[in-house]
């Protein structure tokens, strides 16, 4: 009780002086009392490393001279600072550096007090005092700076300082950090991203201030997942650290002076798509390592892998282990929950712009096609064990559910005919923009706001127009015939007749893990240098080509219903609109009065924006009505 009671004493004389301290910087009256906080915040931090290093090595010296020290030269420091107007944002980020310095050894201090050892960075951090102390400075921090703080500013700085009380070792089950650090930052990407789309027509945005955060969750989702597998919080609780740095500091600085453009600029866009995929990445693997995909520690991983673990002893090793990994986090399904509850509801958004029913449909179909056909089915429901049998199950074609062998073969080109099927009467937007992940991450708001790329970056532009370039035919017909040479071996190897595999792995699978667990992911990431939806212009999707393909020759289309209309048409938002970056459909409604192309999938946008409504999607629907039409006249 006592021990309590000396601890409870030494935190609230500290956090008492520090939020007189935070109230003099804050409201910075004057020159003399900023200096005054400055100084007595420098006591507070030496007190507490004397305090510390007293206890801890019982020897009174360490703590009269770095304190005797201070007491002389942080003073003449302090007098030394000239014209501290013009220093704000220095003094700001020298003031919230001290504040964290000085808790976290106040809380080596207690740690010291409470077991007699010497603190590490986990205990000093990871205690109760430590975070209750910093919590009631950052919010007292928040509450003065509110009025000053733009709305974005404050949805962000209120973002952070929810994440700040899950610390693991203040809970009784390590779960329930985890899980509630993921469930707000999975709410605060979603908001950093609708406040970015909100801004785009802006000339200048948040988007330096936007990377910071993201760079720190992304710190923080590291810590968390190299927890389950080296037993060890510091990376974890660094990043609480800093994160506490930059709370105080932009509470007290505002947002970062520097602006840009994320539309115009591809390498803002693409720091801010980089930074969210990489916190993603470590958050979806923290949270299979929560769930029980993959097993905790270095060998429980290790093991948890989709392919074979090689020796690190080679650059070929190496390598392969990486692309394991990667593509073990990328393809596991609590990443692909996380990712969904992101991108669906950024798609959700979306589509209640869209005035077109029909668009919003689709979009509806896509968000729930997701959720069931891409989640629930093939890993929680009660066919799951026996999906590799079941016809339209193999969601991405040859090797998406197993190797090729008699037993699955009612599966796999049961699927191929069903898409075909579809593909013929109603295009390929069955896959390409329903039943396929891919559509619903290009189309979240922010991300189908990108397609501006599609237009302006140098690569992007060389897969502008319906026009089938040479390159994209040999990559897609090269692609093609490799992924059945490789189910051909595959069926071959399943049949004893020859017996090839890659380090043990089936050839079709390893080609199924490598293109859309890793690969689509790079495609994904780098839209600001390829535009959306590359997996089509490319070429590089190898079932999205058949569905394509089989698209082209079948009854799917676009019409108009008065092509001298398109003729008068001034803004041509039909062809802007597209996120495929079809921008000679024009052309083709003037001469033809419809549009067809294998690059079209269906996705809308372009019947949402005419503004005269003049666009129609045309389907075997209207084929019937038509042969009908015909037979009862």
């Amino acid at each position: 009780m006592n021990n309590f009671l000396l601890l409870f004493g030494i935190a609230f004389s500290m956090l008492a002086l520090m939020i007189y301290v935070i109230y003099e910087v804050e409201k910075w009256r004057s020159e003399r009392r900023v200096l005054t906080a400055l100084y007595i915040e420098g006591m507070m931090l030496t007190m507490n490393i004397g305090a510390y290093l007293y206890v801890t090595y019982h020897c009174l010296f360490y703590f009269l001279v770095i304190n005797g020290a201070y007491a002389f030269l942080g003073l003449y420091s302090i007098l030394s600072i000239k014209n501290i107007e013009r220093k704000r944002g220095f003094i700001y980020a020298i003031f919230s550096l001290f504040m964290v310095i000085s808790e976290f050894f106040m809380g080596s201090l207690f740690v010291v007090l409470q077991t007699g050892k010497p603190a590490t960075i986990d205990s000093s951090v990871e205690n109760v005092w430590f975070v209750s102390v910093m919590l009631a400075e950052m919010s007292f921090t928040f509450y003065l700076s509110f009025r000053k703080l733009d709305k974005i500013t404050r949805n962000y700085l209120l973002s952070l300082l929810l994440l700040m009380p899950w610390f693991p070792a203040l809970f009784p089950n390590v779960v329930i950090p985890f899980w509630a650090s993921a469930i707000i930052m999975i709410g605060a990407t979603i908001m950093i991203y609708e406040t970015l789309y909100n801004q785009r027509l802006r000339a200048n945005q948040e988007t330096f201030t936007t990377m910071e955060l993201m760079a720190i969750y992304m710190l923080m989702m590291l810590g968390e997942f190299l927890y389950f597998i080296y037993s060890t919080l510091v990376i974890f609780d660094i990043s609480m650290m800093i994160a506490m740095t930059w709370f105080i500091f932009r509470s007290l600085a505002g947002p970062n002076p520097i602006k840009g453009n994320y539309l115009r600029n591809s390498k803002l866009a693409f720091g801010i798509i980089f930074l969210t995929f990489i916190m993603e990445f470590f958050m979806g693997g923290t949270l299979d390592f929560v769930e029980g995909v993959f097993s905790p520690g270095i060998s429980g991983f290790i093991s948890s892998l989709s392919l074979p673990w090689l020796p690190l002893n080679s650059v070929q090793g190496a390598i392969w282990d990486f692309i394991d990994i990667v593509g073990s986090v990328l393809g596991s399904v609590w990443f692909l929950i996380m990712m969904g509850i992101e991108m669906g509801f950024l798609a959700f958004k979306k589509m209640m712009e869209m005035h077109v029913r029909e668009v919003r449909v689709r979009m509806m179909l896509m968000i729930i096609a997701y959720a069931i056909y891409s989640i629930y089915i093939p890993t929680f429901s009660l066919i799951s064990s026996i999906s590799q049998y079941i016809p339209y199950l193999w969601s991405m074609g040859i090797g998406t559910l197993a190797p090729v062998s008699n037993s699955v073969l009612v599966g796999l080109i049961g699927t191929y005919v069903v898409y075909a099927i579809l593909s013929f009467l109603f295009g390929s937007r069955n896959l390409c923009a329903v039943t396929c992940t891919a559509p619903l991450m290009y189309q979240g708001n922010f991300y189908d706001a990108l397609k501006v790329y599609n237009r302006t970056s140098r690569l992007g532009k060389k897969t502008l127009t319906s026009k089938l370039s040479p390159w994209y035919k040999a990559i897609a017909l090269g692609i093609s015939i490799f992924v059945l040479a490789s189910a051909i071996i595959s069926y071959l190897n399943s049949e004893g007749i020859l017996h090839f595999t890659v380090y043990g792995v089936d050839i079709t699978l390893l080609i199924y893990f490598i293109w859309f667990d890793i690969m689509w992911y790079i495609l994904f990431i780098s839209i600001p240098f390829l535009g959306t939806f590359a997996c089509v212009t490319t070429g590089y999707c190898y079932w999205g080509v058949f569905n394509q393909a089989v698209s082209r020759i079948g009854l799917f289309r676009l019409k108009v219903k008065d092509p001298q209309q398109c003729l008068n048409c001034k803004t041509v938002d039909c062809a802007t609109a597209c996120p495929v970056g079809l921008t000679d459909m024009r052309a083709s409604f003037i001469k033809n009065g419809e549009f067809r192309s294998m690059k079209c999938i269906g996705i809308g946008e372009c019947v949402n924006a005419c503004p005269y409504d003049n666009i129609m999607f045309y389907d075997v629907r209207h084929w019937l009505k038509e042969k009908f039409s015909k037979v009862s006249s």
